[in-house]
């Protein structure tokens, strides 16, 4: 809270005399533009740093070498976005066949996790048993308005302000405006009211059916996007579709042979369709959530296949000492003699092959004489 933020600055202040630093004092007038406090009102995925710019440095220089040309650069950079989207596709396909696992069984838990990603339900239920350790006072009703205060044994607190007749929902940590999901004050104020999580407070972004979703754009920005992109998402769309096809159809023989019989007559309708043929814009697919307009389909066999992504052996190494001149010279110098000791022995064999011992010759004499 702004209130918490103007108390520590002023306590530094006092505490290590700097009240007459002309540089801090220039900062304080400059805080809303670096104080997190300032910034919970905006959307930033709980993002406070540049750890993504970070992350991704770091991932490039396992695909990338500063001593190759601007075209090897092109081509290994994708190669590292191949990989990406077929780590994409496998986390993906992971989601539809497992739900995470949930530490407290309670219903908005367990609505949590059939909702959102498994990494976005971690998050859910880290601030979900975080607030489980605050304690929270019911402060009044202002009109069907509920007021609560969090406190724990830091002296911080929290009010959320509840309204049961639209199930709004709102605290002073403002961390749904900020990251995207509700805090665990606001958590444990409505604990005994809520047992899902309010439609209104669900990001789509953070959903299982983001991928699905995202789809929905406009025919321009379709057609401008990476061809293996708009693959990749058209086939975990599929996917999705199929995998719960598949589930259902075993179910029973009589399900099993329907679906067994509609595949075969889908597989040799798609097969029939020229390559060259393409469909309008607003060609629409079935899926889960609806029509999901997908742009232009061509008939690929990557489609149908996602090959493995041959990723790079990660060979890298710590940078070794750097020897002395005698360390090396002792070096050349074992080489050396290694060499001699090898042509000798070389020699020698050559010899004892080649040339007759001794007894040999005398017999040899003594026969011709």
């Amino acid at each position: 809270m702004e209130e918490d933020f103007l108390q520590a600055w002023d306590d530094m202040l006092e505490k290590y005399d700097l009240r007459t630093n002309g540089w801090l004092s220039k900062l304080f007038d400059e805080r809303k533009k670096w104080a997190l406090v300032y910034g919970r009102n905006t959307f930033c995925a709980d993002m406070k740093s540049t750890q993504r710019s970070e992350g991704l440095n770091k991932e490039l220089k396992n695909y990338l070498d500063p001593r190759k040309v601007i075209v090897d650069f092109f081509g290994h950079f994708e190669r590292l976005l191949e990989d990406r989207r077929f780590a994409e596709l496998q986390a993906n396909f992971k989601m539809t066949q497992t739900l995470p696992t949930i530490k407290v069984q309670v219903p908005i838990l367990m609505h949590a996790a059939t909702v959102y990603t498994p990494s976005v339900y971690k998050m859910f239920e880290k601030e979900y048993l975080n607030g489980l350790s605050w304690q929270v006072e019911e402060q009044g009703d202002v009109g069907t308005t509920k007021n609560y205060c969090g406190f724990n044994e830091k002296p911080h607190r929290h009010f959320v302000v509840y309204d049961p007749e639209d199930e709004s929902i709102t605290c002073s940590c403002r961390k749904f405006e900020f990251v995207g999901i509700m805090c665990g004050h606001s958590l444990i104020a409505t604990i005994h009211r809520l047992k899902q999580i309010p439609e209104r407070y669900v990001l789509k972004r953070w959903t299982r059916e983001a991928a699905s979703c995202s789809l929905k754009t406009s025919d321009s920005g379709m057609s401008h996007e990476n061809e293996k992109k708009d693959m990749s998402r058209r086939y975990n769309v599929l996917l999705r579709n199929f995998v719960k096809i598949a589930a259902k159809a075993s179910e029973s023989k009589k399900k099993f042979q329907e679906a067994f019989k509609l595949s075969k007559s889908m597989l040799h309708n798609i097969e029939n369709i020229p390559f060259e043929e393409k469909k309008d814009d607003n060609s629409k697919v079935a899926s889960s959530e609806g029509d999901v307009l997908v742009g232009e389909f061509e008939e690929d066999d990557s489609v149908a296949v996602v090959n493995a992504i041959k990723k790079k052996v990660d060979n890298c190494r710590g940078r070794r000492r750097v020897k002395s001149c005698l360390e090396k010279g002792s070096k050349k110098r074992v080489q050396k003699s290694q060499c001699k000791k090898a042509k000798k022995s070389n020699t020698t064999q050559y010899n004892a092959f080649t040339q007759p011992s001794y007894s040999i010759l005398q017999v040899m004499k003594e026969i011709n004489a």
